[in-house]
């Protein structure tokens, strides 16, 4: 047992505890303990050394013990888990005062912490300097928005904090993914007669204010965030798109000499299912999150040797259990494009058509619009800006 490498009792619902020797198992890389009845973690827990996967995850039909919530061991004994890279606390009915042993997890790439009664989280999330993948949806009492640390990368949460997750992106450079949840439009049934929410609609109108090159760098071989998304529970796109398609890929013939110096990128939006178990087997991804990747090129119809396809992807993503309908919009800057291609491409304008598509997936309904310079007053005017400012970055 010794050279145990990985443990799995989850569904042992009549399992209350683990062994007080548990920390003997000191091989072990990955423990699953979810739908357990275990409360309480032995302190032997963090003698644990090569741990890199904890879930204790507790589904919505297991039954708290009597005014209790999951005990973690004092921070200390979380301090020999220094190879822990996914931690999964969702559903074990945690509150503020419960997640002091997080800030010993140097590692830790993946939190969970869905399902929780949080009504602020502290500072210690943003001292987990590895963490790139924090998911804090269905918090039903989380008021605001914790602070995050530099390293997050995508960030799933409750739609009633979109507004302030998007006012702080700036704030996180390499945050590229912001995915939002709504258990109770998840149960709603599917109507054709939804035209939008007016919440979305303010959500991308200010992204859509701001200045993109404080959104995005333009540097490829940067760390930071060259693309940027935002997966929304709804059932429409707003209608101000522009160019709008219900086919399974959308395909835009291009303006006359549209490229010019003041254009940004190209603004994307769908309307599709998503969804647990929705994950194509093939693609290599976490089973925990439904993700699929938005593909945008840019296309000569002249058929021109020397003129390759541009194109470039963004992935999407959610954290719902639930397979129903969201928007999926993704801002593609058109130097990301140029420099995937690796080749000068000339004049851009011989670029005469625009195709946007997304593996594995139903489209209900497609939306492009093209990004300006001066879009950014039109949108501001219309919606207000959510107050960017310029990233700083470091010089190297």
């Amino acid at each position: 047992m010794r050279k145990l490498k990985i443990l799995t009792v989850k569904g042992c619902s009549r399992l209350a505890h683990f062994p007080e020797n548990l920390g003997d198992l000191n091989q072990l890389e990955e423990l699953y303990a979810g739908n357990t009845a275990i409360w309480q973690l032995p302190d032997s827990l963090g003698n644990l050394s090569k741990l890199k996967v904890l879930s204790l995850r507790r589904g919505r039909k297991v039954k708290y013990q009597a005014g209790g919530s999951l005990m973690l061991p004092p921070f200390l004994e979380f301090h020999g888990l220094r190879e822990l890279k996914s931690l999964d606390l969702s559903g074990c009915n945690l509150s503020d005062n419960q997640t002091a042993a997080l800030m010993n997890l140097p590692s830790l790439l993946e939190l969970n912490l869905s399902r929780n009664k949080f009504i602020s989280l502290p500072d210690i999330i943003s001292r987990l300097s590895q963490l790139r993948y924090l998911n804090i949806t269905q918090c039903q009492e989380l008021k605001e928005l914790p602070k995050l640390p530099q390293s997050i990368e995508e960030l799933y949460a409750e739609d009633f904090l979109a507004k302030q997750s998007i006012a702080k992106l700036q704030m996180y450079p390499r945050l590229n993914l912001v995915s939002f949840t709504n258990y109770s439009f998840d149960q709603q049934p599917y109507t054709k007669e939804s035209n939008g929410s007016s919440v979305l609609d303010e959500i991308l109108g200010s992204f859509l204010s701001l200045n993109m090159d404080n959104v995005v760098q333009s540097s490829l071989n940067s760390n930071y965030r060259v693309t940027c998304s935002i997966v929304f529970p709804e059932c429409a796109i707003p209608t101000w798109f522009r160019h709008q398609s219900v086919k399974e890929k959308m395909l835009l013939e291009l303006p006359i000499n549209w490229y010019n110096d003041k254009f940004k990128g190209f603004a994307i939006c769908c309307a599709t299912l998503m969804g647990a178990g929705v994950l194509n087997p093939d693609s290599g991804l976490s089973k925990k999150y439904d993700y699929a990747f938005v593909k945008a090129k840019l296309i000569c119809k002249d058929d021109l040797e020397d003129l390759k396809v541009l194109e470039k992807e963004c992935k999407v993503g959610t954290a719902s259990r639930t397979y129903g309908l969201c928007v999926c919009f993704v801002y593609i800057p058109l130097y990301a494009s140029l420099q995937v291609s690796g080749t000068d491409v000339g004049n851009i304008n011989q670029y005469s058509l625009f195709e946007a598509s997304i593996h594995w997936r139903i489209v209900r309904q497609w939306g492009v619009h093209m990004i300006y310079e001066d879009e950014s007053t039109f949108f501001a005017e219309k919606y207000g800006s959510v107050g960017f400012t310029p990233l700083k970055l470091k010089r190297g």
